[in-house]
């Protein structure tokens, strides 16, 4: 919760190209390219992109277009 505080904003832009992703918070940017996600969890209102074991990142759908939701977070390997 502290780290969380240390943020300022919670606010988190997640944009979206073909072959890239970038998140963008209070802490800092990151982009990372599609194929470093290797699994896609899905629950009814968040996504979770998992890197790895111990990495993932939080998507939640809240605002996430319709069209994007649809793509059903599917992972091409």
């Amino acid at each position: 919760m502290n780290k969380g505080r240390e943020m300022g904003s919670l606010e988190t832009v997640f944009r979206v190209k073909v072959a890239t992703f970038t998140v963008i918070s209070g802490i800092g940017t990151t982009t990372l390219q599609w194929f470093a996600i290797k699994d896609v969890w899905q629950f009814s209102d968040v996504w979770l992109l998992l890197c790895s074991k111990a990495q993932f990142s939080t998507l939640p759908l809240a605002n996430l277009s319709p069209q994007m939701q649809a793509t059903g977070g599917k992972v091409v390997c």
